[in-house]
C-alpha cells in the first residue's frame, strides 16, 4: 500500500511494503549454560525497566560513581580510571589496545585459546610488532615460560587472557606482574570470563590494564565493556601520540 503525505509542493509517497504488524516481544525463559551470555539477575532486569534519565541528571552521575566503585571492588583495584564502556567485551579489548599501542611497539601475546588469538589479530591491526608464545589449548603458562619470552622479545606490553573462554583454563597470575615490572613492560589482562566469576586482585598482581564484559560473571545483559587502567599505563597513554583517546572503529590500517 502506498500512502500520500500532503506537502506544499507535491505529495510524498510512503512505501509500506516493509511495514509489519507485530506483537509485543515475549522472549521465552531460557537457562543459559554456555560461556556467555549468562542469565541476567532479576534485579538487573527490573532496573532496566525503569524510566530512562539523562546523562546530565545528578542521579546519573551518582549511579555512575556507584558502578565505578563496585567495579573497583570486583577487580580489587584502586584505579581511578575504572568505568563501564558502551560496547561489548571485544570493544573494550580494542579500546585498550588502541590507547596503548603505537605502530612498531612490540606486543607479546601469550596465547592459550581462541581469545588470545583475537588479541594477536587486534594488536596487529594497530601495527604492533606482535610476538606470540603459545600453549596447547587447555594448559596455562608457567612464570618461567613467560620470563623467557620477556627476555627474548623485550616487549612494551605483555597481553594475556586470564580465564580463556574457549577452554575454561584460568591462568595463575601470582608473580607475573613482578616479572613485567622487572622487564619494563605493561601487563594487559583480559578478564572477560573471570570478572565476577573468580576472585581477581589486579593491584596485588600489578596488572596495568584490564577489561571485561557485562553478560557473563556480572549477570547483566550484553552491551557494556568494563575497563580499568592503572597509573603507569595511564601516564604512557597520555604522554604518547595515540591513535585515539576513545573507542575507535575496527579497521585495518592502510
Amino acid at each position: 500500500m502506498i500512502l500520500a503525505l500532503a506537502t506544499t509542493h507535491s505529495p510524498l509517497l510512503v512505501d509500506s511494503s516493509h511495514r509489519r504488524a507485530i506483537a509485543p516481544i515475549s522472549t521465552p525463559d531460557r537457562l543459559l549454560l554456555g560461556p556467555g551470555p549468562s542469565n541476567a539477575d532479576p534485579t538487573v532486569l527490573k532496573a532496566l525497566s525503569r524510566t530512562p534519565i539523562g546523562h546530565l541528571d545528578p542521579l546519573y552521575v551518582e549511579l555512575m560513581g556507584e558502578v565505578q566503585e563496585l567495579l573497583r571492588y570486583a577487580w580489587q583495584t584502586d584505579n581511578r580510571l575504572t568505568l563501564p564502556m558502551s560496547g561489548t567485551g571485544s570493544a573494550a579489548m580494542e579500546a585498550t589496545l588502541a590507547n596503548t599501542v603505537e605502530p612498531g611497539d612490540t606486543v607479546l601475546v601469550a596465547v592459550k585459546g581462541y581469545f588470545g588469538n583475537r588479541l594477536v589479530d587486534m594488536a596487529g591491526r594497530y601495527r604492533a610488532n606482535v610476538k606470540v608464545i603459545e600453549k596447547p589449548w587447555g594448559e596455562a603458562f608457567t612464570k618461567e615460560e613467560l620470563e623467557a619470552a620477556l627476555i627474548e622479545h623485550k616487549p612494551t606490553i605483555l597481553a594475556m587472557v586470564h580465564a580463556e573462554t574457549s577452554t575454561g583454563v584460568c591462568q595463575p597470575m601470582e608473580g607475573i606482574g613482578d616479572l613485567c615490572r622487572k622487564h619494563d613492560c605493561l601487563l594487559l589482562l583480559d578478564t572477560v570470563t573471570s570478572l565476577g566469576g573468580v576472585p581477581l586482585y589486579l593491584d596485588d598482581w600489578k596488572v596495568d590494564l584490564a577489561y571485561s564484559c557485562s553478560q557473563k560473571g556480572l549477570s547483566c545483559p550484553p552491551g557494556l565493556g568494563p575497563f580499568t587502567m592503572g597509573p603507569p599505563s595511564r601516564s604512557q597513554a597520555c604522554s604518547a601520540s595515540r591513535q585515539s583517546a576513545q573507542l575507535v572503529s575496527r579497521r585495518v590500517p592502510a
